[in-house]
């Protein structure tokens, strides 16, 4: 992938684009990229930070001779000690590439802090002007994507991925390699050792994945498959410190979910389809699912079912958590967790009722200043172009506030409807929860229970045989029938209370997505 984008870089270079945004944290493996671009274009290469200006950059030596522009005595044109520091403002990095003679490659990192000043933006419209008649590049690397309106149009955005898994065994190869050199480090001789922790640490950065492999080896003096759960524990730490995505655990399987049989066949006939053989069958990767239903009927087991049952790892998505108060903030974040996403890939991707997220998109997105019209239309944009494996399920409970844009085909593979289920299916989701508890089910009458539950839904079942058994457990004595009966009686369900919005609903439904059920 990296290799893809470096020569998609090398191409903007030499069409003369004049300002390229890569959105990155990882700055020492883009560094490495861009010198290398530099190598291959023979271009010299400047780097800037606010802290220590352009470093190496011999500001004498490289600016075009004759009269200065005008607004470029910021810069400190005299003793060499003052070279990069008349670099390190803002203003002093821009009018030294302006005023620059090198057909060269100029890369000022973290510069979007400074994008809020009209005065640095202005500066940077003059500069674009004359990067145009130049043969100069302007790279603005950038962990944060902020691009001023007034220069939006010139400015060309480049996601830089995290590193896929020939990127990861580059690395682990050449960490092991210095590990055995040193000789106190005992490394596994498994064959498919490499390809095992590079599909591990997918979606940690290059640093990140270091440290991981560093650790791992140090930890007991040897590296193998056993540092496995150690490598998972630091993408679960990597993805909890964004505060966005969450590495959701997941023990179920969908022999845990009772009915659905019309779900489990459409997933039972797409286990594979992640697999490469499925690319060489001609069938496209699948994108996703719309799971909407009636509160506790099995969309969030079913979610972590899913996952399981493909043996892909499992990502949640907080919707509300995307949202800030700061301009640009919010469709980063979500830029953010698609590029996460992407990089542990293939994976589940799962938003827990959609429609609370993207609430403000029924009155078209006023109330925040269009930041929620501007992550949905991302996220919109991203699930009808995505390319890499990641299946997005989303769980919704309310048809009415979800944003019809949503429900247009090619977002979704299918939209399944999760009705309240039937004697049959509640007579088995009975029997998985007396099993859950370590009870023998056939000690119970489930057509029973089945009958007496009527418009139950799967966690009001589940809440009746643990009254039951708190009811047996104060009474010291195993419960019995008559106290998950005695349980069922007390309960109002839920298909009571909410009568009329159930009824909308199924009518909704009816025409529109297919039954889960059946």
């Amino acid at each position: 992938m990296i290799d893809s984008i470096r020569e998609d870089l090398k191409v903007y270079v030499r069409a003369r684009y004049p300002v390229l945004y890569l959105v990155s944290g990882e700055e020492e493996r883009v560094a490495r990229m861009l010198r290398g671009i530099g190598a291959d274009l023979q271009k010299k290469v400047y780097f800037w930070t606010c802290s220590a200006g352009f470093e190496g950059a011999s500001i004498k030596d490289d600016l075009l001779e004759g009269p200065k522009p005008m607004f470029a005595s910021p810069v400190d044109f005299g003793e060499s000690s003052a070279r990069s520091a008349g670099t390190k403002t803002p203003a002093g990095a821009l009018d030294f590439v302006l005023n620059s003679a090198e057909r060269a490659l100029f890369v000022l990192q973290d510069f979007h802090a400074f994008l809020d000043d009209p005065v640095v933006v202005r500066r940077l419209r003059d500069v674009i002007l004359n990067l145009k008649k130049s043969f100069k590049t302007l790279f603005l690397v950038s962990p944060v994507l902020k691009v001023p309106e007034e220069v939006e149009r010139d400015v060309t955005v480049v996601d830089i991925p995290l590193p896929d898994e020939k990127e990861l065994q580059v690395l682990l190869r050449s960490f092991l390699d210095s590990v055995r050199a040193d000789g106190r480090i005992t490394v596994s001789d498994d064959k498919d050792l490499f390809e095992r922790v590079a599909r591990a640490a997918l979606g940690l950065a290059e640093s990140q994945a270091t440290n991981v492999f560093a650790r791992a080896a140090v930890n007991d003096r040897k590296f193998s498959a056993e540092d496995l759960p150690l490598i998972l524990a630091e993408k679960k730490q990597v993805l909890r410190k964004t505060g966005i995505l969450e590495f959701f655990e997941h023990a179920e399987s969908l022999t845990s979910v009772g009915g659905l049989d019309t779900l489990k066949r459409w997933l039972a006939s797409r286990k594979d389809a992640f697999s490469d053989r499925a690319r060489a069958y001609g069938l496209p990767q699948p994108k996703g699912l719309l799971l909407l239903g009636v509160q506790g009927c099995g969309k969030s087991l079913s979610a972590k079912a899913i996952a399981a049952t493909w043996k892909l790892p499992l990502l949640r998505l907080d919707v509300g958590s995307l949202f800030s108060s700061y301009i640009g903030a919010s469709e980063a974040n979500m830029r953010k967790a698609i590029l996460t996403a992407e990089g542990l890939a293939p994976v589940v991707l799962w938003l827990d009722e959609i429609e609370k997220g993207f609430a403000g998109m029924k009155g078209g997105g006023n109330a925040d200043a269009g930041a929620s019209m501007r992550v949905f239309s991302t996220f919109l944009t991203w699930m009808q172009e995505k390319t890499k494996p990641v299946f997005v399920i989303a769980t919704a409970n309310r048809i009415a506030d979800l944003p019809p844009e949503l429900l247009r085909k090619g977002r979704f593979d299918e939209i399944f409807f999760i009705d309240l289920p039937s004697a049959k299916e509640r007579e088995e989701i009975f029997k998985i929860h007396i099993g859950k508890r370590k009870r023998d089910p056939a000690k119970y009458d489930l057509k029973g229970l089945a009958s007496a539950a009527v418009d139950f839904n799967g966690a009001e079942v589940e809440e009746a045989i643990v009254a039951a058994m708190y009811r047996g457990f104060s009474e010291e004595r195993e419960f019995a029938m008559p106290d998950v009966l005695g349980a069922v009686k007390e309960t109002v369900p839920l298909a009571a209370t909410m009568a009329e919005e159930i009824a909308a609903l199924r009518q909704w439904a009816r025409g529109r997505a297919r039954q889960a059920g059946g």
